[in-house]
């Protein structure tokens, strides 16, 4: 990991800009605010993405939370970080539009540039689209100086056009999560990869229904359609790539059980890894 950057000053933020901070798409984004560069009293994580195929820098464990449940569907494209709202003087204008005080470097008391949690692109029928997330743990909720960020924020988007959400999770949303990091975690930067045969073998074992993960393991090692050290790995991985359709709203992990709603036609042809 980098050295944290100082962004305490305009020419701080000029320096960050010809670095290419805050800009790009994809695998190019570089955001504005990386976990070193800041002080938080979150969780913070860097997860290397699937669709971007970068490292994510979060700030907070909810935005962890989020960041699995917006990768995993399948209309976001692409997720954003640490997105910065260009030009400064733009969110000094709406801040005293809406009477608010701009957020400013505690340091130097110097106005810095704001950023939104998340940004997603979406696809849709009319293209892709954007939706700007704020994530804030719900104890923040009544914070007033966080509302009237996070107001800042709101009106901006709204002025460019895109939509915007403010979202804090709750119990049900955190086991989701949870349960999308279990399964995709092992296919992140380092894709462990199976076989057709393998993934045919074991989509012929399932059927909507619920089942026991040890009992599942034990088929697919009976039936040698992987190993002991992979029968988890590929049950894993059939959540993670979509090939089945499962209960979410339950720990898998600590209830050592999966809820099938969807299995997807065997596949044939191609070798399949996480990608």
């Amino acid at each position: 990991m980098g050295r944290g950057r100082k962004l305490e000053s305009l020419k701080d933020f000029e320096r960050a800009l010809k670095s290419k901070y805050g800009i790009g798409q994809g695998a190019e984004y570089k955001p504005w605010l990386r976990i070193q560069d800041v002080k938080s009293n979150g969780v913070r994580s860097v997860i290397y993405g699937r669709k971007a195929k970068r490292d994510h820098h979060m700030l907070s464990s909810i935005e962890s939370q989020h960041f699995q449940l917006a990768e995993f569907s399948n209309r976001v494209l692409d997720i954003r970080e640490q997105f910065p709202i260009f030009p400064l003087n733009f969110t000094q204008k709406v801040a005293k539009t809406l009477g608010v005080e701009h957020p400013v470097h505690p340091n130097t008391k110097e106005p810095i540039i704001m950023t939104t949690d998340q940004l997603l692109t979406i696809d849709s029928p009319q293209g892709n689209i954007y939706h700007a997330i704020s994530i804030k743990p719900e104890g923040e909720s009544g914070n007033l100086r966080v509302l009237e960020k996070t107001d800042i924020e709101r009106v901006c988007w709204e002025l460019l056009g895109v939509k915007f959400s403010y979202y804090t999770g709750n119990k049900l949303t955190r086991v989701q999560s949870s349960n999308l990091a279990w399964a995709t975690s092992p296919f992140r930067e380092h894709p462990q990869c199976f076989s057709y045969d393998q993934i045919n073998g074991a989509l012929s074992l399932l059927s909507v229904g619920q089942y026991f993960l040890d009992d599942l393991c034990d088929q697919l090692i009976s039936l040698n359609i992987t190993s002991h050290n992979e029968a988890l790995l590929l049950i894993r991985f059939l959540i993670a790539d979509k090939f089945i359709d499962v209960d979410l709203s339950t720990n898998i992990s600590e209830s050592g059980l999966i809820d099938v709603k969807y299995v997807t036609d065997q596949q044939g042809g191609i070798l399949y890894g996480a990608s």
